[in-house]
């Protein structure tokens, strides 16, 4: 499923039947819940930057070393050769154009990030809304730790199995595992056996495939909300 449409979909209103059950206040509650579980960051702000809204792994990428910081309200990119992208892309967005940027690859550790900017539609009934563009970024790495952790748990898979699936996860080579956990090939090879059996999988492709379409599961821990 395409990125900009999880960002879309998750932003379309419920069928009134169904909002009619919910409090404004209520229901706007539930909605910022459910966004801090999905496993993308998204931020919502104007056509100049100003935040207006930020899920949980956006609000620690703004915090982090990441492409985007917040100064005094403004989202703003950390490398200047990434801030006139960033403009035109909140420009195009407010317009009612998609854009697919990429941040931070001018950064110290060449770490880029892909973000979406999609416009986000307006008040039908409120000429003065404001314009908004939602920005999404792409997934940390395929495989989230803490997913194939609960996956490697429901498959009764051993911690040295589970660490194993980790890294095949990850891309690493069954070699590149044995270097790494300092054991014999063979004793990777055994621990793959094993996983392919309780998981009932033809081969690593297929096992892997499957890790990375589970739905997400993000910490529990919170940061403190970013107004």
């Amino acid at each position: 499923m395409e990125l900009s449409y999880i960002a879309e979909r998750a932003w379309q209103p419920a069928p009134a039947s169904l909002a009619r059950s919910f409090a404004p206040a209520t229901s706007s509650a539930l909605l910022s819940r459910v966004l801090d579980e999905i496993d993308y960051g998204m931020l919502v702000v104007s056509a100049s930057g100003a935040l207006r809204y930020a899920n949980q792994l956006a609000r620690q990428a703004l915090q982090g070393n990441g492409p985007l910081s917040l100064t005094q309200g403004q989202v703003r990119a950390n490398q200047a050769a990434d801030q006139t992208p960033l403009q035109l892309a909140l420009a195009d967005a407010v317009r009612g154009r998609r854009r697919l940027i990429t941040l931070g690859a001018h950064g110290p550790n060449g770490a880029s990030v892909a973000v979406a900017v999609l416009p986000m539609p307006g008040d039908d009934e409120d000429d003065n809304a404001e314009p908004l563009a939602l920005l999404t970024f792409g997934k940390r790495q395929p495989c989230e730790a803490l997913t194939v952790d609960f996956f490697a748990r429901s498959q009764g898979l051993t911690g040295a199995e589970a660490r194993v699936l980790q890294a095949l996860c990850n891309g690493a080579k069954p070699k590149e595992i044995a270097a790494q956990c300092a054991v014999a090939i063979s004793t990777v090879r055994s621990h793959i056996c094993g996983i392919r059996v309780k998981t009932q999988t033809a081969n690593i492709r297929e096992l892997v495939d499957r890790v990375a379409k589970l739905p997400p599961i993000t910490s529990a821990m919170k940061t403190v909300r970013t107004h």
